[in-house]
C-alpha cells in the first residue's frame, strides 16, 4: 500500500479512536461526578481532551492525502442529500468543532459546566453518527466482502474498544505527569483512575469478545458466499493467515493481560501506578491488531464488475 492507500486506514482507525476515546471519557465524566467533585474531574479530563482533539486534526489531515486534490475536498459536502462520503465528512467536522468547544470551554470558561456537558453529549452523537456514514460508505454491491452489516458493528466495536484503552492510558499517563509536577490532585487521580478500572477493564474485555464473534462472523459469510467472496477468505486464511492470526492473539493477550492487572491491582490493594506497563502494552497491542484488521479489511476485498 502507498502512502494514499494508508491514508484510509489511517483516517479511519485514528477518527474511530477519537470518537471512542471522546464517548468513553464522557461516561467517566458523567459517573464519576457523582462521586468526587465536579470541578475537579473537569480539571483531570482536560488534557485527555487536547489528545482527542490532536487526534481528530490529525485523522482529518491524513485523510487529505487519499484525494487526488486535496484542496478541493470541500466541494464534497454538496452532495450531503444522496452520498455516505459526504455526511462522513460534515459530521467529521461538527464532531471535530463541537470536541474543540469543549475543550476551550473546559480550560477558559469552567464555570459554563452545563454548557460543557450539552456540548459534550452532542459531540459524542456526531461521533457515533460519523462512525455510522462512515461504515455505510463500504456497504455497496460491487464489494462483495465488505457488503455486510457487520461492518458498522466492527466499526463502532473498534472505535469503543480502541476508545477505552486509550482514556486507560491517558488517565496513568496524566497520573505520572502529576507525580513528576507534584501536583495537589495525585490522590484524587489515583482515586478516579481506581475507581473507573474496573469498568474499563470489563468493557474491554466484552468488546474484544465481541470483535472476535465478528470476525468469526464475517468469516462465515465469506465462506458460505459466491466465488468472490470465497476468494477474498481465500486470501485472508492463505495469503494474509499470519497478520490474521497475530490479530487475534494481539487481541486476546491484551484484554487478558490487562484483565488479570486489574483484578491484582484490587486485590492485593497496590497503587494505580502499577497498571502502567500493563496498560500501555494492552494498548498498544489492541492498537496494532485494529491497525493490521484495518490493513486487512482494504487488503482482502475484490470488486466485482465497474
Amino acid at each position: 500500500m502507498n502512502v494514499r492507500e494508508w491514508a484510509l486506514p489511517v483516517y479511519t482507525i485514528l477518527m474511530q479512536l477519537a470518537v471512542g476515546a471522546f464517548a468513553i471519557l464522557w461516561l467517566i465524566r458523567y459517573l464519576a461526578g457523582s462521586k468526587f467533585s465536579a470541578k475537579e474531574i473537569d480539571r483531570i479530563i482536560s488534557n485527555p481532551i487536547l489528545v482527542i482533539a490532536f487526534t481528530a486534526v490529525v485523522a482529518m489531515g491524513g485523510a487529505h492525502f487519499h484525494l487526488s486534490k486535496p484542496f478541493h475536498s470541500y466541494l464534497a459536502v454538496l452532495n450531503f442529500k444522496s452520498s455516505w462520503l459526504s455526511r462522513e465528512i460534515v459530521f467529521s467536522v461538527l464532531f471535530f468543532m463541537s470536541t474543540m468547544s469543549v475543550l476551550y470551554l473546559n480550560y477558559f470558561q469552567t464555570h459554563r459546566r452545563r454548557l460543557i456537558s450539552i456540548l459534550g453529549w452532542l459531540a459524542i452523537i456526531f461521533g457515533f453518527t460519523l462512525i455510522y456514514c462512515m461504515a455505510r460508505i463500504y456497504l455497496i454491491p460491487t464489494q462483495v466482502a465488505w457488503n455486510s452489516t457487520t461492518v458498522i458493528f466492527s466499526f463502532y466495536t473498534t472505535a469503543l474498544m480502541l476508545g477505552a484503552m486509550a482514556i486507560s492510558t491517558l488517565m496513568v499517563l496524566d497520573l505520572k505527569f502529576a507525580e513528576i509536577q507534584k501536583a495537589d490532585d495525585v490522590d484524587l487521580r489515583a482515586q478516579v483512575i481506581r475507581y473507573s478500572s474496573g469498568g474499563l477493564t470489563a468493557l474491554t474485555v466484552a468488546l474484544v469478545a465481541l470483535s472476535l464473534t465478528i470476525i468469526y462472523v464475517q468469516v462465515r459469510l465469506l465462506a458460505q458466499g459466491d466465488l468472490i467472496a470465497r476468494t477474498s477468505l481465500s486470501l485472508l486464511v492463505d495469503l494474509y493467515l499470519p497478520l490474521f492470526l497475530l490479530r487475534l492473539v494481539f487481541l486476546i493477550y491484551a484484554s487478558i493481560s490487562l484483565a488479570v492487572s486489574v483484578v491484582k491491582m484490587y486485590r492485593l490493594q497496590s497503587t494505580p501506578q502499577s497498571l502502567m506497563s500493563p496498560v500501555y502494552l494492552s494498548c498498544l497491542l489492541i492498537l496494532v491488531g485494529e491497525i493490521i484488521g484495518r490493513f486487512l479489511f482494504y487488503a482482502t476485498h475484490i470488486r466485482v464488475g465497474l
